[in-house]
């Protein structure tokens, strides 16, 4: 072990923060209360696949496709991009437990599951641009991104993700209503 706090060689199956940084403001001292919420929004799936994929017993799970770099904006060109006349579209693409739990969003941004791009893709106009973000910029955001691509979509993802645009003190919109069925 080493001052970064993971082995030489070990892959990362779930992480969770225990420093006070990480949840002083919203939890005061008690840590406790913290974990118990972030025990709640682990997606327990998504871990297990980790730990298959980590022991050799699963798929390797994509995040471009054909080993290609997949597109992106930053959140700087995205802000440009939008206060331009030109026509686009912005997915939100966080899972479900993020959305419910924060339903802040970029302005024009239209809320899809990112596990049913079938079900929604046809709803986008093919001659737009496609920006696709999740909350980190990270895995669901770039798998989105490359399902849009094989189906003939201009489609690009946000680096950073939501999290990166409120950082760049980009605007906020709040969802509305209830979570579409998809």
């Amino acid at each position: 072990m080493d001052d970064s706090h993971a082995l030489v060689g070990a892959v990362p199956i779930l992480v969770l923060d225990i420093y006070e940084h990480a949840y002083h403001i919203e939890f005061g001292a008690n840590a406790a209360a913290y974990i118990d919420a972030s025990m709640r929004l682990i997606d327990w799936t998504v871990g297990a696949e980790r730990l298959m994929e980590a022991t050799g017993n699963g798929p390797r799970r994509r995040a471009n496709t054909g080993g290609e770099t997949l597109p992106s904006i930053s959140v700087e060109e995205l802000r440009t991009v939008m206060r331009s006349d030109q026509s686009l579209q912005v997915v939100d693409a966080r899972p479900r437990n993020y959305v419910s739990r924060n339903p802040d969003m970029m302005p024009a941004a239209v809320w899809r599951n990112p596990e049913r791009v079938d079900d929604w893709c046809a709803e986008l106009s093919p001659e737009a641009p496609v920006f696709v973000y999740c909350a980190y910029g990270f895995e669901v955001g770039c798998n989105v991104t490359a399902a849009l691509r094989e189906r003939g979509f201009d489609a690009r993802y946000v680096r950073g993700g939501l999290a990166a645009w409120r950082g760049a003190g980009g605007a906020r919109a709040v969802r509305a209503g209830g979570e579409p069925n998809w």
